[in-house]
């Protein structure tokens, strides 16, 4: 779920006990931050150029946000999605469900499926189980709280729940000392000592600025979850939509925040071959909100991400690994964004608003100094989207910044 205008990068870690999975030792709680990685206050090498989009309000659906990937062994790609209501525009009467787009193709043309995939009201994280059949979470409300749920299929296509419990998120806590209350959707991947996930504090009833860490969640079968406080990600600045947990072909663990340091909003990726010990190796010049990674068995390396802007609504977005000679920078405001771009010609650059399929070049103000490009967009409105959902693609790869 993308949380527009409240979207946090740096780590903060906090040991409260035992973690079931790796069985730390036990100590007294301990509060550490992370210096600020040098590499996000400048360019970024530009690594994914865009396959395909899709806004909301088409083919009888509503607000559609939250994209999930999944590949079965014939090679076809199925992309779970919520078809939600939008109290921001006004969108309502949807059935608040999960549903699925299906490609033959790697991605490049997607069908609509007909029908609910999912019968739950949050958004999901979508996997293979090792041993055979397929895996999604989602939150189910209940009188105690909201349970993390698992759903099983064994056809990657309808899934039915397993069971799942209410997880008592107050032992994560952000870098003020504060309490998490109600969770975000988590990304869940399964090693050899049970399932582990990450979702995000909502920061529910609380005002901005925030400062929302990332929890860490295990659980023995997938269905009885826990925070573990030591794996806790904490951050000076807010993580502002659900992170990404994905395990990739090498067995890399990878973990994705869209992060808001004010006018930098970025993406940043660690790795970790355990999952307790993680490294931060890139970051995007573009905040990928709601990001979900998957390799394919061709080698393609896709990225699903969404999007939102009050005048369209939400978005679901494909790009791909690309090699490019571009690198860049970006800022932006409520109404305008300023890029630095190294490596590519004006004629290169197009703008586009991807959640109202605008084209946006004609509005671009782009100048060459020594440095490079420096390219301005002006948006004509203000609010949550307006400048977020702007993209420059470059080249022919579509590079995305």
């Amino acid at each position: 779920m993308v949380l527009v205008a409240f979207w946090c990068i740096s780590g903060c870690s906090v040991n409260t006990g035992p973690n079931p999975l790796v069985d730390p030792p036990a100590g007294d709680q301990i509060l550490e931050v992370d210096p600020a990685p040098k590499n996000n206050q400048g360019m970024q090498a530009l690594k994914y150029g865009l396959v395909w989009s899709f806004t909301s309000q088409q083919f009888g659906l509503g607000n559609v946000s939250d994209p999930a990937l999944l590949e079965l062994p014939d090679g076809t790609l199925r992309l779970f999605f919520k078809n939600g209501n939008e109290p921001q525009m006004g969108l309502m009467g949807f059935d608040n469900k999960i549903h699925s787009f299906v490609s033959n193709d790697s991605g490049v043309s997607w069908s609509l499926e007909e029908g609910i995939r999912i019968e739950v009201n949050s958004p999901v994280s979508v996997g293979a189980d090792p041993d055979g059949g397929y895996s999604a979470w989602g939150w189910i409300p209940g009188s105690n709280g909201d349970a993390l749920t698992r759903f099983q299929s064994q056809d990657g296509r309808d899934f039915t729940s397993v069971g799942g419990a209410v997880v008592d998120a107050s032992t994560c806590i952000d870098i003020a000392g504060k309490p998490s209350t109600l969770l975000g959707d988590p990304q869940v991947v399964q090693l050899d000592g049970g399932f582990v996930a990450y979702a995000h504090d909502l920061a529910a009833l609380q005002d901005p600025p925030f400062k929302r860490p990332a929890c860490r969640l295990v659980s023995p079968d997938g269905i009885s979850w826990e925070v573990d406080a030591d794996g806790t990600f904490a951050f000076e600045y807010d993580i502002q939509s659900n992170p990404e947990l994905y395990k990739n072909i090498a067995g890399e663990l990878e973990l994705w925040f869209p992060v808001d340091r004010g006018i930098q909003k970025i993406t940043e990726i660690r790795t970790s071959s355990d999952g307790v010990t993680w490294a931060e190796n890139e970051a995007l010049s573009w905040m990928a909100p709601d990001p979900d990674r998957l390799d394919l068995s061709n080698g393609r390396k896709l990225l699903a991400f969404g999007g939102f802007d009050q005048r369209a609504g939400g978005l679901l977005a494909l790009a791909e690994q690309v090699e490019t000679p571009y690198s860049a920078s970006r800022s932006e405001t409520f109404d305008s964004v300023e890029w630095r771009i190294l490596g590519a010609d004006p004629a290169e650059i197009q703008a586009r608003n991807l959640c109202r399929d605008v084209d946006e070049t004609a509005n671009l103000e782009i100048n060459e100094d020594d440095d490079g490009l420096r390219v301005l967009y002006q948006s004509d409105a203000e609010g949550p989207g307006s400048t977020s959902c702007v993209f420059l693609l470059i080249g022919d790869s579509e590079a995305l910044t």
